[in-house]
């Protein structure tokens, strides 16, 4: 049987919680531009745009923490450039939404 040290383990986990904050964010951002688009509240609007700011600085705390174990593979590639895809995408959300 292998054994797996905690590093290891460490890093899978926080590369599971890096795509379910991709899932949710994304879901967040469309959310955001349908409810701009639609015409909602205004008061519902800027409760996005603060979920918008936090969940964009949690995801470049957890993007930074795994670019910590500097590993070159194929998901490391898919990582960085899932997280600057997001982070153009939330940005360009933030300036359409905001008059």
């Amino acid at each position: 049987m292998k054994s797996y040290d905690i590093k290891h383990i460490a890093y899978h986990v926080l590369v599971a919680l890096y795509f379910i904050w991709f899932a949710i964010f994304g879901t967040l951002l469309a959310l955001a531009l349908s409810s701009y688009f639609n015409a909602a509240s205004i008061q519902f609007t800027k409760v996005l745009l603060t979920w918008i700011c936090l969940n964009l600085f949690m995801g470049t705390a957890l993007f930074i923490v795994i670019q910590q174990f500097k590993r070159q593979n194929v998901l490391s590639r898919i990582i960085l450039y899932g997280y600057f895809l997001m982070a153009a995408a939330s940005v360009t959300t933030v300036l359409i939404i905001i008059p």
